[in-house]
């Protein structure tokens, strides 16, 4: 296993000059490098406090917890010098190593990787994984296409019809972003929202997808609405609300017509904030609707606190409600205490006439699946409902 060890930024020695202090703490650092290796290992010293580490032997991760325990122990203790004491802290990363598969050179490229995913969170030390590693690879280049992607103008909405349980009208539709590239190959939004939500693209992303969801929605019958997904990351954000406002007022839309769909990892991370903006954009008439409702950790305190006209059930209930008897209780249950909070309720994944009718019977308010229309483009939902 080879390890590349490095010394993290000291304060220079107070009283020497600044050349001769890093001399100073580079020997230190050396000298309790030495303390650590074992004689059939070997090190070398490298520019910029590094030093690579060839432990013979050393293969398995307990291995190499117990060997960055023990380099952790030599680093305790500060370095003391002319009656200054100075921390030394180091950062490890490893790499594997057999001197056959593996070259020296990737070898001490791999470890270099580990170290830095090293620097930059609370570990003493990281390994390298090839499937980590390409993981990290396919991420960076998703981003870079996604970037690319949006100057190009290669996002698309797509829409699926929400239908009045009832009288089986057509009252809206949610918008549903698709990536469709340049040799016209469609890519789901499962391919690249999780990455796009862990990363800043999920903005530019998400403000034009609502832009474009209202642009749409301003040409369509007063009575219709759209629901826009709302990432939890982007109500950390108070951008948000002036993003909507802008769209609302550029196209001349009443903001009861908007609906953003959260899930219910807003009651999970920075709660006062998100609830916060979530008010602030139900003050001004924008709709909020609880997305997946049941699959995260649903309790009577959504009903109470959060700020919020309607309730959407996850499609996993509705599928299989009327062959399992507890999805059905589940179904009703979610109606019944929703209408009690004067709440909608949704139901999504309605893929059956006979499930359309379950529903409607118990008063759920609008349906969306494939037994109404799957989401499709937008010319193409427009000339199906006649709505050009």
């Amino acid at each position: 296993m080879l390890g590349l060890v490095e010394l993290a930024d000291t304060a220079p020695l107070f009283g020497l000059e600044q050349s001769y202090s890093e001399e100073v703490l580079q020997a230190a650092f050396e000298a309790r490098m030495h303390d650590w290796i074992r004689a059939k290992d070997k090190c070398r010293a490298l520019p910029d406090k590094r030093m690579c580490v060839l432990l013979n032997g050393v293969s398995s991760a307990g291995e190499l917890e117990l060997a960055a325990a023990k380099l952790q122990r030599l680093f305790v203790e500060p370095y003391e010098h002319m009656g200054k004491s100075v921390t030394m802290a180091v950062k490890v990363g490893f790499a594997p190593y057999n001197g056959n598969e593996t070259t020296m050179s990737t070898a001490l490229q791999n470890a270099a990787q580990a170290l830095n995913k090293a620097k930059s969170s609370s570990r003493l030390f990281e390994i390298y994984s090839n499937t980590r590693a390409k993981l990290e690879r396919d991420t960076v280049e998703l981003l870079a296409d996604l970037d690319t992607a949006l100057e190009r103008n290669e996002f698309e909405l797509y829409f699926q019809p929400k239908v009045h349980a009832a009288f089986n009208n057509l009252v809206g539709a949610e918008a549903l972003i698709r990536w469709v590239k340049a040799d016209g190959e469609v890519v789901p939004p499962g391919r690249f929202i999780d990455t796009a939500e862990q990363n800043d693209i999920i903005k530019p992303l998400s403000w034009w997808t609502i832009k474009s969801a209202v642009s749409h929605l301003s040409r369509w019958p007063e009575q219709m609405s759209v629901a826009v997904n709302a990432s939890p990351r982007l109500l950390l954000d108070s951008e948000i609300i002036s993003v909507v406002l802008d769209a609302l007022d550029i196209y001349s839309v009443d903001a009861s017509r908007l609906t953003l769909e959260v899930t219910e990892t807003v009651m999970i991370e920075d709660q006062g904030r998100m609830l916060e903006t979530l008010a602030a954009l139900r003050d001004h008439g924008v709709r909020i609707a609880i997305d997946d409702f049941g699959t995260g950790f649903s309790s009577l305190a959504y009903f109470r606190d959060l700020p919020a006209d309607e309730i959407k059930i996850d499609q996993s209930f509705v599928r299989d409600m009327l062959v399992s008897k507890k999805d059905h209780a589940i179904v009703k249950a979610v109606i019944d205490l929703a209408h009690n909070f004067s709440l909608k309720v949704v139901a999504e994944g309605v893929e059956t006439n006979e499930i359309a009718d379950r529903l409607a019977t118990l008063k759920c308010d609008v349906l969306q699946g494939y037994a109404y229309d799957r989401p499709m483009p937008v010319d193409e939902f427009e000339l199906a409902y006649k709505l050009r």
